[in-house]
């Protein structure tokens, strides 16, 4: 049986090649049959495996962006109470919707971390726990961690050259 991704179903409709789209009962999903001049074919994913829809009207959609307003539905091998024993576990988005969770648990966590520090300095210029530094005194802290900044990058310049001798 010949197999088409999308792009080449894409291609072959536009070019007049298919006569005909069934979409096919197999288990607790729908495969798409296409009819077309030179035989049968089905549809497959990149991986060339059959593209399976576990919702038919998701087929429909994906049907309908390329230009078919009608099929044929073939429900005698549909099995929907199998859903449950066709679904597979996904490790790998596991994994990844739990590091975006906890990425955005971070996330939270820092925005209430900054938002504390900010009010407590609001709150101390308005008790006189904190000060406003003048212009000069900002200079000179200024001055003061530019200076430990250089010191320190010269130091590991430095180790690193010595490591590499």
């Amino acid at each position: 049986m010949q197999t088409l991704n999308l792009e080449q179903l894409k291609a072959a409709t536009l070019a007049g090649g298919i006569t005909g789209i069934t979409l096919r009962g197999d288990g607790a999903a729908f495969v798409v049959n296409v009819h077309t001049q030179r035989g049968e074919a089905i549809m497959v994913t990149s991986r060339q495996q059959p593209r399976r829809f576990a919702d038919p009207r998701k087929a429909l959609q994906v049907l309908r962006s390329i230009g078919w307003t009608q099929c044929q539905m073939d429900v005698v091998e549909w099995r929907p109470e199998e859903r449950a024993l066709e679904k597979r576990a996904r490790p790998d988005r596991s994994a990844a919707l739990k590091a975006a969770h906890e990425a955005a648990q971070a996330d939270a966590d820092y925005d209430r971390w900054f938002r504390a520090k900010v009010q407590a300095s609001i709150d101390g210029l308005k008790d006189g726990s904190n000060r406003v530094y003048t212009a000069e005194e900002w200079k000179s802290v200024r001055a003061d961690m530019i200076a430990r900044i250089k010191t320190r990058q010269s130091k590991a310049a430095q180790a690193h050259a010595s490591a590499v001798a």
